[in-house]
């Protein structure tokens, strides 16, 4: 061990010297930059061979066969909330915060996740094959969708499962095992979903989505027992319903959010492809997420070590801690997402380059939903604190605000704008929720927001935002890099002043 480390000090670079011996003195900063390193490091090799098979996927279908392949796993994701019934975030919560305290207890709460889950998920299977001829025919005006449903409806169960066994393990901080599931799965899943894609078409695509997803379901059943018996955690299934009451005080509220959420984005991605040319408009949103998805992967795995340690440190009352934990990860969650947003905004060509001429010529819808991503940066150091300190039922109420007004702006802008219009309602609804939002936490529990910044840097985004986008449409990409040159520096003032503040109240 003293090897590698003198090997690691010598390849670190002066100027990181500091950050470093800083991280190792902190303990929680080691444990959260321990786990986003394991976390990201199996992952991001998998989901960027993900998303090069998406780009394949994308051509090898068709503008048209892609924006099907979307609306099916809209779908899913609509049925996907009661699939897994929040087991997933369950587990992870309570297992970090009972593994040492109350080892019996998290192996109990393993248990009854896992078997919600198999109950969920195989409920919500059976119902999507039964209902997939109705919704085809009557929503989605389309029959021949039928199929494709119902090929996708063994994902709701194989994915309700995984999110448990995955959340069961993020509560033992065993990312390093999470990332070689990881690993291993997307170097099977990549030429598992080129090669469906180029014999089978759409339903091949489906199927090849169905096939990877066992195999992360497998590998996750023993990797979850081996990490049990490490902590001394007992598994078995003798007495777990004695944890009956968390699924109504944790996972019910959980649920209710998402279900909240999902059955107004699939009925918005339905009124966009009821329109002319909809499914056409589907491939092109469809594709644009595809893109925005990696840096939205990015920070979930940097940010997967987050809940357990701000449960566990909420649960020892530990309120410095938790509050250090909230400054980095907002400073982590910036650092991921806007650079990422504000570049393609400038110049949205890039993003729909991969995709060939075929998805050319839609920056607006680029840049509506590269906004929508910079904001994201905020609320998702948010949501973990959120649900660290069992605060769902907030969750939910937020939830419900945000898909409503998604739906109202969604139903007024479609039809006028296409895919333009529903990226355009996804920012606005988030825009509109995070006043509030923030107004709520600071008047109830204003230890939270302590020493963070949130709404000056939502303002200072949205702004920055604004002024690139002017500029790429009246302007020139040369005018609107530079304006986000000048936003990287006034993100760089800000993270300094979080870190001086670190340093003050250390």
């Amino acid at each position: 061990m003293g090897t590698v480390r003198a090997a690691v000090d010598a390849v670190c670079p002066p100027f990181l010297r500091g950050y470093k011996a800083r991280l190792e003195s902190s303990p929680l900063g080691y444990r959260l930059a321990k786990g986003a390193f394991w976390s990201l490091a199996g992952s991001l090799t998998a989901r960027g061979l993900g998303l090069v098979a998406g780009i394949f996927v994308a051509r090898l279908l068709g503008k048209v066969g892609y924006g099907q392949l979307g609306v099916v796993q809209s779908t899913l994701g609509m049925f996907g909330v009661f699939a897994g019934f929040g087991m997933g975030l369950t587990a992870n919560k309570h297992v970090a915060e009972f593994k040492k305290s109350d080892p019996a207890r998290a192996g109990r709460i393993i248990a009854i996740s896992s078997l919600v889950s198999w109950a969920t998920g195989g409920l919500m299977t059976l119902v999507l094959f039964v209902l997939a001829p109705w919704l085809s025919r009557t929503t989605l005006a389309s029959p021949e969708m039928s199929g494709l449903l119902r090929a996708g409806a063994w994902l709701l169960l194989l994915g309700g499962v995984n999110g448990a066994q995955t959340g069961a393990l993020a509560g033992f901080e065993a990312f390093k095992t999470i990332a070689r599931v990881n690993l291993t799965v997307g170097l099977a899943a990549f030429p598992i979903t080129v090669v469906a894609a180029w014999f089978w078409g759409v339903s091949g695509s489906v199927w090849a989505l169905v096939a990877n997803l066992a195999l992360g379901c497998t590998l996750n059943f023993f990797a979850l027992r081996r990490e049990a018996a490490h902590a001394g955690v007992p598994l078995g299934y003798r007495q777990c319903f004695r944890e009956w009451p968390i699924l109504w005080q944790f996972s019910l509220p959980a649920v209710l959010g998402g279900a909240a959420v999902g059955p107004i984005v699939w009925a918005v991605n339905a009124l966009l492809v009821n329109q002319v040319d909809g499914y056409a408009q589907m491939g092109i949103y469809n594709a644009v997420l595809r893109i925005k998805v990696v840096p939205e992967m990015v920070l979930a795995m940097l940010l997967a070590p987050l809940l357990p340690i701000l449960s566990e440190q909420y649960a020892a009352n530990n309120v410095p801690g938790f509050q250090k934990m909230v400054r980095s990860a907002l400073m982590l969650s910036l650092l991921v997402t806007a650079p990422f947003a504000l570049l393609q905004i400038a110049v949205p060509q890039l993003t729909m380059l991969p995709y060939g001429h075929g998805y050319a010529g839609h920056d607006t819808v680029v840049q509506w939903l590269m906004a929508e991503l910079a904001i994201l940066g905020i609320f998702a150091p948010m949501t973990q604190m959120v649900s660290s300190m069992n605060k769902m039922w907030f969750g939910f109420g937020f939830n419900l605000l945000w898909a409503l007004i998604l739906g109202g702006l969604a139903w007024i802008l479609i039809p006028r704008y296409g895919a333009t219009g529903l990226a355009a309602s996804a920012i606005l609804s988030h825009l509109i929720c995070l006043g509030p939002t923030l107004y709520y936490i600071r008047q109830k529990e204003p230890k939270l927001l302590t020493g963070v910044p949130m709404g000056k840097l939502a303002l200072l985004l949205c702004t920055v935002a604004g002024l690139i986008f002017v500029s790429e449409h009246y302007g020139s990409p040369y005018l609107a890099l530079g304006v986000g040159a000048l936003a990287g520096g006034s993100l760089l003032v800000l993270r300094n002043k979080l870190l001086r503040w670190d340093n003050a109240h250390a």
